[in-house]
Formats: structure tokens, C-alpha cells, sequence
């Protein structure tokens, strides 16, 4: 890693983005750079800030953007994250999003950085749907990246290969300024410290924001039937609901919730993630795609099994048959037999437990993937 202490800025949609999944990789980061955040913190808490603030991490508050602006909030909104960037003029600065990476790209020639990298998180619905809004989104975020025509000091940064490879196919990036990191952002093991799991009691637990692409419904399911079918078994849920999102379940779907046995939570705060990992057995997410599944090596950490889509983002996390399984995409059934394979088959916890301790160990700590993000990036 570089030794010359440079200043470093992340750009990101709101600041509980940060603290669930950039908190550990800016610690670090923080030792020997000066971090600078820009991001919306309308909705921070009071721990939100001050935790990052304890690291000397600079937060520039950012105008909140609604999910309905119009053109002309949009045109508002970069215009006042252009002034922003220029203010506290960065040597370096990092988009965090797809979305925020468009905007990025519409701003590069009119802000003063030598070096600008695109981290591509996931698409979420803008590929995987064909309809009129995330058509347009595609045309209007390739367009975006026309700006970059005129700027050569960018990099797109991709968490796994098949979003590398779409970009690439679309003449969006090339393989010269793509850099693939597929080990997520690193995790802290000795904050997500090992519990051997054992077949004494088995909780399944979903932690993730309630909406379609996340699997829920296919999990809610199959939640419902297993329980019905063995009384004897938990099952969690905690996550954010928010029907103003396009992606988000129903309010029908939000009912069924409410009234079957599955334990609902509601939304938990990143500092309290570690906990609830613990009251859990088994650790499960059939998401139809992910940039990279961080809450799943989170919980293989604390030496969850998972069950996880074969989906980009989410394959990379399991080993299958080793610590867990991957399940077709949007298959309930499939879903329900790879979780009653822990029921029926309880023995198969313990060592599955171990298997994703080690391969966070080997794979995925903070300390090696830090100083391996930097060195790929410099």
C-alpha cells in the first residue's frame, strides 16, 4: 500500500449505507488516509455519525433525493454533490452505487480529483426487468457514461464477474479500467466472533429489506409450509419494509407476514446485527442477485451455514454442500428441501458451522481484504 497519506472520498446514498457495509473497510482506510463522506443523513441517528466521526472519518451532509424527484431535482441533487466534491477537493473519490456512479460519471469533467473509481455494488431491477422505467434507466445511465469519453483518470470496480462482463458487453467499461474484487469489503472476525452451531435448536433467519429481489416471497413460502409441517422449528425475519419503493412486497404480502408464526423484527441497526446473528441457526438468502452478499459472510462469521441463491454475488459466499447450500433462483421448492435438509439431517450443522468460519478466515477478514482492495486500486 501506498505510504503517502492522501485524502479519500466516499460518496454514498444515505449514512446507514456506510455503517452496514463500508464501516470496517473505512476503519481501516482511516488509519493512514483522511476519509472524507458525502451522503444524505436525514435519517442518521445519533451513533451514525459519531461512530464514523470517532475514526476522523468528515461527514458532508448531502440533500436528500426522493424515490419520486423529478428531472429537476435530480439536476439539483448532482449539481449540489458536484459543489460538495469540489469544496473538500479529494485526491481520490469513490461511488459507491450504480445510481451514484451515473452521477458520478455526469460530473467527472467538472470535478477536481486525479483519481475516480465506479463501485459497482449491484443492479438490483435495472437489469433484471424489461420494463419502461429500468429501460430507461438503462439508456440514461449508459448515455451517463459517455461523459467518461473525456476523462481517462477512472476505473469501474465490479464485486463479481458477471456484472463486470455486462458492462464490458455493453461498451460501458472495458477490461483495461475494470478491476474484479470479489471478496466483498472485508469482515471484522473478532466483532463477528465464532459460536459453534449445533442441532439443538435450529432458527432460520432472513435479514435483509423486504422487497421482491431479495427472494422474500419465495422465503415467506417456504417459511410458512415449514412451519406448518414441523412446529418445532424458529424462523426470523428482519429487515426494512418500505412501500414507497417500486421493488418493494405488498401490503398483502406485508399481512400474510404479520400474521403468520414467523418472527418479525422489523429493521435492525448494523450494531445490532452481531446479536442477531447469534440467536440464529442457519442463515438464508434467495435473492435473485446481489453486487456481494455481505450480510451472508457477516453471519458465516459468527459460523451461520447459508443458503444462498446461485446467483451472481451470492454464489462466491458458499461452498456448495461444504458450508451450506445454493438453491435455484426463484424456486421455492428448491428453497424448502435445502432447508429441510437441516431439519431432518441436524448432524450436518456442526461441521458446516466450522467450514464457513474458516473460509471467512481464509477468504473474507477486513485486515487482508484492505490492504488486497488498495493494492489492486493504487
Amino acid at each position: 500500500m501506498n505510504d503517502v497519506k492522501i485524502k479519500i472520498c466516499f460518496v454514498a446514498t444515505e449514512i446507514s449505507f456506510i455503517n452496514k457495509f463500508f464501516f470496517e473497510l473505512a476503519k481501516e482506510i482511516s488509519f493512514k488516509h483522511k476519509v472524507i463522506l458525502i451522503t444524505d443523513t436525514s435519517k442518521a441517528k445519533y451513533n451514525d455519525c459519531t461512530k464514523l466521526e470517532d475514526l476522523g472519518v468528515e461527514i458532508i451532509p448531502l440533500i436528500k433525493r426522493s424515490n419520486a424527484a423529478t428531472p429537476l431535482d435530480y439536476l439539483r441533487y448532482v449539481a449540489e454533490l458536484r459543489r460538495k466534491i469540489n469544496a473538500c477537493s479529494p485526491q481520490n473519490i469513490y461511488f459507491l452505487t450504480l445510481e451514484l456512479s451515473m452521477f458520478g460519471a455526469l460530473i467527472s469533467n467538472f470535478i477536481s480529483v486525479k483519481k475516480i473509481f465506479f463501485l459497482i455494488t449491484g443492479f438490483g431491477p435495472f437489469f433484471l426487468k424489461n420494463n419502461f422505467k429500468t429501460m430507461l434507466f438503462r439508456v440514461i445511465n449508459k448515455t451517463a457514461y459517455l461523459f467518461l469519453l473525456f476523462n481517462k483518470s477512472y476505473k469501474f470496480i465490479f464485486q463479481n464477474q458477471d456484472d463486470m462482463n455486462i458492462f464490458i458487453n455493453k461498451n460501458i467499461a472495458k477490461k483495461s479500467n475494470s478491476i474484479l474484487f470479489n471478496k466483498g469489503l472485508g469482515i471484522n472476525t473478532k466483532e463477528f466472533s465464532f459460536i459453534l452451531r449445533n442441532e439443538e435448536e435450529l432458527t432460520f433467519l432472513f435479514a435483509a429489506r423486504l422487497v421482491k429481489s431479495k427472494g422474500f416471497i419465495e422465503f415467506l413460502e417456504a417459511g410458512i409450509r415449514l412451519m406448518d409441517k414441523y412446529p418445532g422449528i424458529s424462523i426470523i425475519v428482519a429487515g426494512r419494509v418500505d412501500f414507497e419503493n417500486p421493488e418493494s412486497i405488498s401490503e398483502k404480502t406485508y399481512d400474510i407476514l404479520k400474521k403468520s408464526r414467523i418472527k418479525y423484527l422489523g429493521e435492525i441497526q448494523p450494531n445490532k446485527m452481531n446479536d442477531l446473528y447469534k440467536k440464529a441457526t442457519i442463515f438464508v438468502l434467495p435473492s435473485y442477485r446481489e453486487g456481494f452478499a455481505q450480510g451472508a459472510l457477516e453471519a458465516a462469521s459468527t459460523g451461520m451455514p447459508l443458503i444462498l441463491s446461485n446467483v451472481p454475488g451470492c454464489r462466491e459466499c458458499v461452498s456448495n454442500n461444504v458450508n451450506g447450500y445454493l438453491i435455484r433462483e426463484k424456486d421455492s421448492n428448491d428453497l424448502i428441501s435445502k432447508m429441510e435438509a437441516f431439519i431432518l439431517n441436524p448432524k450436518i450443522i456442526s461441521p458446516m458451522s466450522i467450514a464457513s468460519r474458516e473460509i471467512i478466515e481464509q477468504r473474507f477478514s477486513v485486515a487482508h481484504i484492505s490492504k488486497e482492495y488498495f493494492s489492486n486500486i493504487y
